[in-house]
């Protein structure tokens, strides 16, 4: 009877073990697969990250060379637009392109704001007044893992700081000419004393 009972005591520490074990098996693949997604998640930011930068980078490019390459395009938190090199320029194209790295797809493109300014600063106020002279870019990139759709998005202001010089000499179009101005023609705002229908010439602003 004692030896029944410790064969029984026996099968029962070791039914017992073996589900601690499995236990502890089963804790640690799940301690190895969240580390493993976490790591992977944490790559995907940074390549995300990285080619956000690279996106900003080349709308600025752009911007530098033509400031009304962005400047005459549809606003708004949901416009698409993604950057293409054609050749030896880069060209502005509305929608989204991908990129792949590390195995995974990334999905690249920015929208393009107004921004308004009040007191100097860049303002949401309603009081703000638009400025045509600054646009608000957000770079997104964003990619699928786990049944989600993870994003990073890069917000900067970029300011038209740089112009090409031009030299206005006929102002036949007459006056009426409502600002801010996007393309050169021969209007002007207002005048007095000045004839521009039989004449042509510069005008110079004093002091400089």
């Amino acid at each position: 009877m004692s030896i029944k009972n410790n064969k029984g005591q026996a099968l029962i520490e070791i039914l017992i073990g073996l589900s601690v074990g499995a236990i502890l098996i089963g804790g640690a693949t799940a301690a190895v697969v969240a580390i493993l997604r976490s790591n992977l998640q944490s790559k995907n930011f940074q390549i995300a990250s990285s080619l956000s930068r690279e996106l900003t980078d080349d709308v600025k490019t752009v911007v530098e060379a033509d400031w009304h390459s962005i400047y005459n395009l549809s606003k708004g938190s949901e416009t698409q637009y993604y950057v293409a090199a054609s050749g030896t320029i880069l060209l502005i194209l509305p929608g989204t392109t991908t990129t792949l790295a590390g195995g995974v797809t990334f999905t690249k493109f920015f929208s393009l704001e107004n921004a308004s300014r009040l007191a100097g600063g860049i303002s949401t106020d309603p009081a703000a007044t638009d400025d045509p002279s600054t646009q608000k870019i957000t770079s997104h990139v964003q990619w699928s893992g786990a049944g989600q759709t993870p994003e990073v998005a890069l917000v900067v202001y970029l300011t038209r700081w740089r112009n090409i010089i031009s030299r206005q000499t006929d102002w036949s179009g007459g006056n009426g000419q409502a600002g801010p101005i996007i393309e050169f023609n021969n209007r002007f705002a207002s005048s007095t004393g000045v004839d521009y229908s039989s004449s042509t010439g510069s005008i110079f602003i004093e002091g400089f």
